[in-house]
């Protein structure tokens, strides 16, 4: 009995529907009254009549009294005092006595502002919950009461089958009738639109339920009477649509879309269903122009697209195409066709974005329909595309849609297709293949291309964007799938595209207010110069190919002088830099370095492409372009320093096989780059353009990266690929890889503004010379085995002294004077403290042929001696560095003595020890007493210096010696010493101390009296 709870459930909602109603219409009035009786209060007295006060004027402001009374003419042509005009001030002009009397009125203040009430309230949600929300329930409710009816008949077996089917027709004709009941109430009482509008659809549906049943459940009429039953329903509903509103012709759309699904639609003859699908779509358009209902023609455009898919699937894809079309070109035939009388902008704007909807929606089919079988790319899927093309092309003409519309086409067949010929290249079809692949392509531009010159500025730059970067996006990849397929000459509709669109653009100059700032003219430009490179790129050899793109430069330059259009400048350059980039191709320079290209061959076609490329600026800069003009030379430089570096490589290299000159090769092309990049720095004039100005960052940045990455690391001789130097130590070719660059970059730095740039590249020098140091020792050291000897004791011995260099650099006092070196001065004490670090270190633990890691013998003797003379000079360094008045100087001036202090320990070891310094001292005490004299003796001497110089380092560290020296005499000789040689070392150290002490004694009197003596400084 579910349907009678439901039947009673509609009946109970129609009921609390009529109260609800009831009751919002004496609320409805109540607030109407309770508003009247407010204004009433509010509103303003009646003025009163009264006579003028007849008593003298205040004394603050007397007036003359006016003796003879005004007429009475004036006073009806005077206008009337406001009611919200303000009361009289003390000072204002009083009527005289023979005035007659005026009326005045009490004074009111001016209205509150009304405050703005949200958009949904409580109370407006309320009321729209009972107003429609129960009037969708209670169609739900009927039309699922409906429905389950006829289910829980069949189910139960209650009736026989056509006494179930009357049922449900009857019930829905109910539910129709009582449709028309409510509508013909009157306005005063129950009269509710929308109830009745979906009391006619909760019918319909039940009708529907009824004709699908007779059908396909109980077999009682055949396909034909079914078929023209629920088509039937649905037209009587289009044509109740007219009096219910749109809700009604919604639902009669959706059943007129699903009956054939319901009907069994592999029973539905092609034609019949075409023929159904089309009076369907047409009865829906018809309407929503007529009545102005945009959600009308937006589902009929989705219905009967959604009907173009079973012709799909029986493989019969013009069908369907001309379906799409009809989705498509209703909704805009119903806006453009709409009936205007007592249209409000609403209605318009709904429909408007139903024609913009539907313009897009249909694309998605459209894809479908491209890929549909047998064959994709089928010609009812190009000759769609061309037509939804047209169609919103003539939209935005006719001002119906926005131009950002036309992408929706435009993507959807360039990604059809891109797709087709990627997946599908030998099978695809004729829309699909040339030169019908390339006339659809070409429908895009000349489609967009009318309807833009009618367009304003911003509209029509966005429509041709679209139109011709599409256009160019699609030719460049249709390009190398057509050709990897086998199809000949498969550039040559790019070029034709290419060229047709250079001859179109005169009519969008002549369009154009202003043509040398249009942007939608240098887009169109743009993407038809790109498929005339294309086109170059795909004809010409590529051994030639720099040279074309360079004539394609100088071309545009020519038309850029001549013409003022905004993007011929532009692609000029676009045309230099794509003949530099062709000469980076292994069809061109791999050639050349193989040795198959002739190298006379090379350089003539670089040297054109080079020399037409200077002409090209040179017109562009005659032009008035001078960004142009400058990013123009740049590309012929950098074409001219490309073929300078091939033939470099070739001259020095050879062909392969023939010998290896990586790091000589590497080497000339930085050298060429910096070269370069100082000849630019030289001529840079005040009025260089930004061009101009990263034009020589560029070249010296990839001069500078360019050696650091392979010099430095990539054909390093030590750690690299490159081969051994040729020359003798300090006179070979290094001086050519590492200390030219450092040379070139220093005077660049040189010759420009301090700035991030011209730091970068004194940094970039330093880094140059500090590998020319490094290697260049090596070099000394090891000769042609530097790439795999070992690093000994005197090699890191002169690193370090390489370290406290460089930091003697950093830390020079004239570098600190300069302002522009500032930066520099900056950085002095932490390259200080690492260098003193390193040095410490060094000649402390690693470089120690004692103590050290290394215990193999020091020789020859030239090794020693070198070693030696490391440590003097790092000891030399050190005192350098130390003369600074800080903790940096004080820490430097130790460890200079530290240095020494190893120094002569050493010099004492290898004078008894010879090579074999990392022996025992043995059981002779001779060695031990040598080491106590010679330490006290260095101590005396460094205390002696410090005294001298009042220098409290170097006395605290001779102090240190001299206290160590005696230590070691108690603890160490003491207990190996014996006899006369025992006697002798504490006499000697004991000696040594004690005339240590006079002397520091005579030293510090001394000084005391040339201070005495000296006269005070002035203040």
């Amino acid at each position: 009995m579910e349907w009678v709870f439901i039947v009673g459930l509609t009946v109970w909602v129609a009921v609390q529907h009529q109260s609800l109603d009831m009751v919002r219409r004496r609320l409805d009035r109540a607030l109407a009254e309770l508003d009247l009786l407010k204004a009433s209060i509010a509103r303003p007295k009646p003025p009163e009549m009264h006579e003028a006060p007849r008593e003298a004027p205040a004394p603050a402001a007397p007036q003359p009294a006016v003796s003879e009374p005004v007429p009475p003419e004036s006073l009806s042509q005077a206008p009337s005092p406001s009611p919200f005009a303000p009361a009289p001030k003390a000072d204002e002009v009083r009527p005289s006595p023979t005035e007659p009397p005026r009326l005045t009125s009490v004074p009111v203040s001016a209205p509150r502002p009304a405050v703005a009430r949200p958009l949904i309230t409580r109370e407006a949600a309320s009321t729209w919950l009972a107003e429609n929300g129960l009037a969708w329930i209670g169609g739900g409710g009927l039309a699922l009461g409906g429905l389950l009816l006829v289910a829980y008949a069949a189910q139960k077996g209650i009736f026989t089958p056509p006494l179930r089917i009357a049922a449900a027709v009857v019930l829905g004709a109910l539910m129709v009738l009582a449709s028309e009941w409510i509508l013909r109430r009157k306005a005063e009482t129950s009269r509710h639109l929308l109830a009745a509008a979906i009391a006619a659809g909760a019918g319909a549906v039940t009708l529907y339920g009824a004709v699908c049943a007779a059908h396909g459940l109980y077999h009682l009429i055949p396909f034909w009477l079914a078929a023209v039953l629920a088509a039937a329903v649905s037209l009587g509903l289009l044509g109740l649509a007219l009096r219910h509103g749109e809700p009604l012709a919604l639902v009669a759309m959706a059943g007129a879309a699903a009956t054939p699904i319901v009907t069994d639609i592999s029973s539905w003859s092609p034609l019949v269903f075409e023929a159904y699908a089309l009076l369907i779509g047409v009865t829906g358009f018809v309407l929503a122009a007529g009545r102005r209902w945009g959600w009308t023609s937006f589902v009929t455009a989705l219905g009967v697209a959604l009907l173009s898919l079973p012709p799909l699937a029986d493989r019969q894809p013009g069908a369907a195409a001309v379906l799409v079309a009809l989705a498509a070109a209703g909704p805009m035939a119903a806006f453009w066709r709409r009936r205007r009388t007592g249209e409000t902008p609403a209605e318009a704007m709904r429909l408007r974005q139903a024609s913009m909807a539907a313009l897009f929606m249909v694309n998605l089919f459209a894809l479908a329909v491209w890929f549909a079988p047998p064959t994709p790319a089928s010609a009812a899927a190009g000759v769609l595309s061309a037509v939804l093309l047209g169609l919103t092309a003539l939209a935005i003409a006719a001002r119906l849609a926005e131009p950002g519309l036309f992408a929706a086409p435009t993507l959807a067949t360039v990604f059809a297709v891109t797709a087709c010929l990627l997946f599908q290249s030998k099978g695809v079809g004729i829309a699909a293949r040339p030169p019908w692949l390339h006339l659809l392509l070409a429908l895009a531009p000349l489609t967009a291309l009318p309807a833009a010159l009618r367009l304003p500025a911003a509209k029509r730059t966005q429509l041709l964007a679209i139109a011709a970067v599409a256009t160019a996006v699609a030719a460049s990849l249709a390009w190398p799938l057509l050709d990897e397929a086998g199809f000949a000459h498969a550039w040559t509709p790019a070029a034709l595209l290419g060229a047709g669109m250079l001859g179109l653009s005169v009519l969008i100059a002549r369009r154009c207010e202003t043509p040398s700032r249009d942007l939608g003219l240098g887009l169109w430009l743009g993407a038809a110069a790109e498929m005339v490179f294309l086109a170059v790129h795909a004809a010409v050899e590529p051994r030639f190919e720099p040279a074309a793109f360079a004539a394609a430069a100088v071309a545009l330059a020519a038309a850029a002088r001549r013409l003022s259009w905004r993007g011929l400048a532009e692609t000029s350059v676009a045309a230099g830099l794509l003949a530099l980039v062709v000469m980076l191709r292994p069809a061109f320079i791999g050639e050349a370095l193989a040795g198959r290209l002739p190298l006379a061959l090379m350089a003539a076609v670089s040297g054109a492409a080079a020399a037409i490329a200077f002409v090209a600026a040179w017109l562009l800069k005659a032009a008035g372009r001078r960004n142009e003009a400058e990013s123009q030379g740049a590309a012929a430089l950098m074409i001219l320093l490309l073929g300078l570096f091939v033939g470099v490589h070739v001259v020095v290299v050879g062909k392969p096989g023939e010998g290896s000159g990586f790091l000589l090769d590497a080497s000339l092309r930085t050298l060429i780059l910096l070269a370069a990049g100082l000849v630019l720095v030289l001529r840079r004039r005040p009025d260089d353009g930004p061009v101009a100005r990263w034009r020589t960052l560029i070249v010296i940045g990839a001069g500078l990266a360019h050696g650091l990455l392979l010099q430095g690391l990539v054909a390093n001789p030590w750690w690299g690929l490159g081969e051994v130097p040729a020359g003798p130590p300090l006179l070979n070719t290094l001086l050519l890889s590492y200390l030219a660059p450092a040379m070139l970059l220093a005077v660049a730095a040189w010759r420009r503004p301090v700035d991030a740039a011209g730091r970068g590249w004194v940094v970039g020098a330093a880094a140059f010379g500090l590998l020319w140091a490094v290697l260049a020792l090596r070099h000394g050291i090891h000769g042609p085995a530097m790439g795999e000897a070992g690093i000994g004791r005197g090699e890191i011995a002169g690193y370090a002294v390489l370290a406290l260099a460089t930091a003697r650099g950093f830390l020079d006092p004239r570098l600190a004077a300069r302002p522009e070196a500032s930066w520099l001065a900056r950085a002095a004490p932490t390259v200080g403290w690492i260098a003193v670090a390193s040095a410490v270190l060094v000649f402390g633990f690693i470089a120690n042929p004692w103590w050290g890691p290394e215990q193999a013998l020091l020789s020859p003797l030239v090794a020693a001696v070198l070693l030696a003379l490391a440590h003097g000079a790092g000891a030399a360094l050190l005192l350098e560095l130390g003369r600074r008045d800080d903790r940096f100087g004080t820490t430097a001036r130790a460890c200079a003595i530290g240095v020494l202090f190893v120094l002569v320990g050493l010099v004492v070891r290898y004078g008894f020890h010879g090579p074999a310094m990392g022996a025992s001292m043995g059981s002779g005490g001779l060695e031990t007493w040598a080491f106590s004299a010679v330490w006290a003796v260095f101590g005396l001497v460094v205390l002696s210096l410090g005294s001298a110089r009042k220098d409290a380092v170097l006395r605290w560290a001779g102090l240190a010696v001299l206290l160590l020296t005696a230590g070691k005499v108690l603890l160490v000789d003491l207990a190996r010493l014996d006899g006369v040689v025992r006697a002798a070392s504490f006499l000697a150290v004991g000696a040594l101390l004690l005339g240590g002490a006079v002397l520091v004694r005579r030293l510090n009197a001394r000084t005391a009296k040339a201070q005495a003596s000296s006269p005070p400084a002035a203040d």
